[in-house]
């Protein structure tokens, strides 16, 4: 080797060394993020949360939204203006910061009620009581299930947020097991308080159901078998509820007779010979347990879902699909719901969206409340004995020059959802006011709390936002 060659070999390997340290500086920190932070092998080796938030695609729900919107601006008048439909911009993947903002228009959204530091849940619903549903079923925590869902898209996926709610809840009420299971998951390692695998299964979600699938169910998806498939459910130590629970049941729908085996953590498979039929149909196991497993031979199986818990205390039901709307709620199935409702029947519903709905210069959501107005009217009608809560956007972060300011266009999707909330005469919380208002995002941000996008919640950021949710819950049901 030459004295040239050892010059380019030893340039290329100090080269390698600074972009080594380089990626190490806090640079956002640092530069109050007018640079961002970057991993040298981000792209070599992309991370699961990376690969998660990539090629998210829109809810046609919301899709068919702005097509409406379009046709009506094209129908003639030529006086149709944002007041009366989102804009075209809207269509929105909440994956990476690629907003920016020039001139930001001035959004003032209503004040959030605040006592004792603590941003209050907010009661539209014409009772002088918040919550009386969910605080009755409180009383009764003793003695039977009381079960609550949080639907909702990315913000919430691989149980962010979810299971530190769960955690608090179970810690001080009681309850076992996270509940709610899809049968299959692409990211199954993002997910800490539950350990899930397994083949054969081809999921549906609101993201690619035709408009004559009428299997719309409260979580938004559904698995079909290809003929031979298996899911598996392990229990993990992340949380003191998550480690066992003693009753695994496994809610599907069969097209022909044939066999499902289900299996919990002591080995022996029980195998059930099961009809044909239209209707949902469940099989339990009882028992304590630290796994199960279903297997099953039966082609074009539907898998409603699996919901490993107990039999007593708080349960919580995590239903989140990315790139979720809400609007597709809109065509939610009463049959199905009654069906699945013997099972899991629901005393309080979350319903955690909008972030996907945000444009960068959109300040009027009108149609998208419209829209929300009729998906929260069906999840009445499904579940009417439940208290329903609407958490508005967490705050989220847009560029104007190298400076990270909140995106003016959140408040004024918040107070949509605050009027949208007062119409269906429900709750509300402020998520972004409980965050901290206008640039809690920068705040979050630097306290590690978000991912790089302004965006997300990562683990941490979702145990801090369960706790402000949970004081929120307390002072609820206790005042």
């Amino acid at each position: 080797m030459n004295d040239s060659s050892r010059h380019i070999i030893r340039l290329i390997i100090l080269s390698f060394g600074m972009l080594l340290l380089l990626s190490a500086v806090p640079w956002s920190r640092l530069t109050n993020n007018a640079i961002k932070d970057f991993d040298l092998f981000e792209d070599l080796f992309p991370s699961e949360q990376a690969a998660m938030n990539s090629s998210i695609p829109v809810d046609p729900e919301l899709q068919s939204l702005l097509d409406d919107a379009a046709s009506s601006n094209a129908g003639g008048n030529g006086g149709a203006t944002a007041t009366d439909s989102l804009q075209s911009d809207s269509i929105r993947t909440d994956s990476t910061m690629s907003d920016s903002i020039e001139e930001p228009q001035i959004i003032i959204a209503d004040a959030a009620p605040v006592r004792d530091g603590v941003v209050l849940i907010e009661n539209y619903t014409g009772s002088d009581l918040c919550l009386p549903i969910f605080r009755l079923a409180l009383t009764e925590a003793g003695s039977r299930r009381v079960r609550v869902a949080v639907l909702g898209d990315s913000y919430i996926e691989g149980d962010i947020f979810c299971q530190d709610l769960r955690d608090l809840l179970q810690k001080r009420i009681g309850g076992e097991g996270v509940g709610y299971m899809a049968m299959f998951s692409e990211f199954p390692g993002f997910r800490r308080s539950v350990r899930q695998s397994g083949s054969g299964w081809e999921m549906h979600d609101i993201r690619n159901l035709s408009s004559r699938d009428t299997l719309r169910t409260l979580s938004g998806c559904y698995a079909k078998s290809s003929g031979k498939s298996k899911a598996k459910f392990e229990g993990t130590k992340a949380f003191d509820g998550t480690r066992s629970w003693t009753n695994s049941s496994f809610v599907f729908i069969s097209p022909d007779s044939g066999t499902i085996i289900l299996t919990a953590s002591d080995g022996v498979p029980y195998s059930f010979n099961v009809g044909a039929s239209p209707h949902p149909q469940i099989l339990s196991l009882p028992g304590l347990t630290t796994s199960f497993t279903v297997e099953s031979d039966i082609n074009r199986l539907v898998g409603l879902g699996t919901y490993l818990d107990g039999s007593r205390g708080i349960q919580l039901d995590c239903m989140s699909v990315r790139g979720n709307s809400g609007m597709g709620l809109r065509s939610l199935r009463k049959s199905l719901s009654t069906g699945i409702s013997e099972l899991a029947d629901y005393d309080l519903i979350i319903l955690e969206f909008g972030m996907n709905a945000i444009s960068p210069g959109q300040t009027d959501y009108t149609s998208y409340g419209h829209a929300m107005e009729k998906a929260i009217a069906k999840v009445k009608e499904c579940y009417p004995k439940a208290d329903i809560i609407l958490m508005g956007v967490g705050d989220r972060g847009a560029k104007k020059g190298s400076v990270v300011k909140s995106l003016p266009a959140v408040a004024a999707m918040i107070q949509t959802q605050r009027e949208t909330a007062h119409k269906c005469r429900i709750h509300f919380w402020d998520t972004r006011a409980a965050m901290g208002g206008e640039d809690a995002v920068v705040d979050w941000r630097s306290r590690k709390l978000l991912n790089a996008d302004y965006i997300h919640l990562n683990h941490a950021g979702g145990a801090e936002l369960a706790k402000l949710f949970d004081s929120a819950l307390q002072k609820a049901v206790n005042e």
